[in-house]
């Protein structure tokens, strides 16, 4: 929302009806209590069709055979009202003299095509593991399931496993006593079995779950500041996925971070549209479906892009914030008129002409954001 609900929708219906100046098609009254009838699963059912469509008739990018799949979580703030008090819960801001309503965002996230294959947004006191074993069911034999270090568990290896999938995870090497010896041996890998912690052995005596310990394999992989950092993998065939490969693989999971940052700065989630629990939860799962439309529209324009610039010094990339502007501006007529071929023909060409450079080996110090500059929603810019 860039501006006032009503201003908005006049400017959409004077696209969408190809008219020369903004009219009242539709009024800010009429749309809010419209919007209360959509059921917000709608937009989840449209991007499982979306994700699926992709994966039975797309090219799809693997790592070794792999689809490539991220878990990883966030937060945000919500408006602040009696439902989502309710809802998600009141907390203690360390920026702002008062209470602020957070949830948690869990995705699992395909990084080499860049489809979040599930999203939930939830109350906070839902952990992480919780979510990531939910994420589970979209999992199967093929998959690589790539985890930071908060994650790493006996009980969600065993059941990320159990999908027939792998994982390859950062362990914080002060919790993992394997690690903490692979790290001071100066050795660069290892193959060890993990056992369940105590607490855990006695969570499967309850439920009659008999287990066998777990043979992982343990890199050791060194960053360019020379800090040493450990993964813990499936993958033990030492042949075929030789030491040297697993610092690039763990890199790729960064995609997911920069997905996060898409959803919340480019497609900026936290400025809802509405202030209900319905319209929070369809900002986020439409947010979800254009940024998956928007990757799916692009995922196969390689060629053309490498052939527009292959003289040039750097590989070159669709621009994502144009892009996803331009969906957004046609999502609409997208799932309302009867012939969307030259729409999408002429979509697919303003993102082979809005191209960005892909730079490598480029970093830069991460700062801590400052303080966000917030408007009162009564003093919306025009």
């Amino acid at each position: 929302m860039q501006s006032s609900v009503q201003r908005e929708l006049d400017r959409f219906f004077k696209s969408y009806n190809s008219k020369e100046i903004t009219e009242q098609f539709a009024t800010q009254s009429a749309f809010s209590q419209a919007r209360l009838k959509i059921n917000p699963d709608a937009f989840v059912e449209l991007n499982n069709d979306c994700f699926n469509h992709f994966y039975s008739n797309y090219h799809v990018k693997k790592w070794k055979g792999f689809r490539l799949i991220a878990v990883d979580g966030s937060q945000v703030i919500l408006p602040k009202t009696v439902q989502t008090i309710n809802e998600f819960g009141e907390y203690t801001s360390n920026r702002m003299n008062k209470t602020v309503v957070l949830a948690r965002i869990s995705k699992a996230y395909d990084v080499l095509n860049k489809v979040s294959i599930d999203a939930k947004l939830v109350n906070l006191k839902v952990g992480e593991h919780a979510l990531a074993n939910q994420h589970l069911k979209f999992c199967s034999k093929g998959d690589l399931i790539l985890l930071d270090r908060g994650y790493p568990s006996f009980d969600l290896f065993k059941n990320i496993l159990a999908t027939s999938s792998h994982f390859c995870a950062r362990v914080t090497i002060s919790s993992w006593n394997v690690a903490k010896e692979l790290v001071e041996s100066g050795e660069k890998e290892i193959i060890a079995e993990i056992e369940p912690g105590n607490d855990l052995k006695r969570k499967y005596k309850k439920q009659n779950i008999v287990v066998e310990p777990i043979k992982c394999r343990f890199v050791c992989v060194e960053l360019p500041s020379g800090e040493k950092e450990v993964l813990i993998t499936s993958l033990l065939d030492r042949k075929k996925y030789k030491y040297v490969i697993f610092k690039r693989l763990y890199h790729l999971r960064w995609n997911i971070e920069e997905s996060f940052k898409k959803d919340k700065h480019r497609l900026q989630f936290e400025n809802f549209s509405g202030k209900t629990i319905t319209a929070i939860y369809q900002d986020f799962y439409a947010n979800i479906l254009i940024g998956n439309i928007t990757s799916i529209l692009s995922t196969s324009l390689d060629d053309q892009i490498n052939q527009k610039t292959d003289k040039a010094k750097y590989k070159y990339q669709i621009n994502i914030t144009t892009s996803l502007a331009k969906v957004k501006e046609i999502l609409a007529l997208l799932f309302t008129k009867s012939n969307i071929t030259s729409l999408l023909d002429k979509l697919i060409q303003l993102f082979v002409s809005n191209l960005l450079p892909i730079r490598p080996n480029r970093s830069f110090e991460r700062n801590k954001p400052k303080k966000r500059r917030r408007y009162h929603k009564t003093y919306l810019p025009l």
